[in-house]
């Protein structure tokens, strides 16, 4: 064979294969730019979802903040009426669960420190050994939604409080005010 007739053969050779390296490059590149917006996609989702935490937690604590004890009903948001709090440039809407009692423990007068004002208040009579005070604990719950970026986050939290021994036994006893799973 010739020298001529070797180089016609390859000339549509060089052709093919260029365009086989120019369509692996795309599809590279391509492959690239879609897993650069998945990662994208991923951190806004953990965003999204951090700042929604930070709602519900927000909320919790703006209601801790205040004695809710004094009207646990109301501290509640209604079916359908959801507060709505701005986290980040977003908004949220919180529905709060009406708070429920976790436990409760009577305290007695000998662990009572007369130091605090607070516990002086709750010595009952010498005859009784328990004071007028208890230890409750209460739960807490938040949830955070997003209807635009799709984030839903519920917090629960809990919440030991002294209150007076008549008032707790009156929650303790009325099992709507329970929380469900105990």
């Amino acid at each position: 064979m010739t020298t001529t007739s070797l180089h016609f053969h390859q000339r549509g050779m060089v052709l093919i294969l260029s365009l086989i390296m120019l369509v692996v490059l795309t599809l590279l590149a391509i492959s690239a730019i879609r897993l650069s917006t998945v990662n994208l996609r991923a951190v806004a989702n953990s965003q999204v979802r951090s700042e929604a935490m930070s709602a519900a937690q927000r909320t919790i604590d703006s209601i801790l903040s205040g004695n809710f004890t004094d009207n646990i009903a109301g501290t509640a948001t209604p079916p359908g009426s959801p507060l709505i709090v701005t986290e980040g440039g977003k908004d949220y809407k919180i529905q709060v669960a009406r708070p429920c009692l976790v436990s409760l423990a009577p305290i007695k007068n000998i662990d009572l420190d007369l130091a605090i004002d607070e516990d002086r208040r709750c010595i009952d009579t010498v005859s009784n050994p328990y004071s007028a005070c208890a230890h409750t604990v209460w739960q807490l719950e938040a949830n955070a939604s997003s209807g635009w970026f799709g984030a839903n986050v519920t917090i629960t939290q809990g919440t030991g409080i002294k209150m007076d021994n008549s008032t707790a036994t009156v929650y303790a006893n009325d099992t709507s005010y329970r929380c469900p799973d105990l």
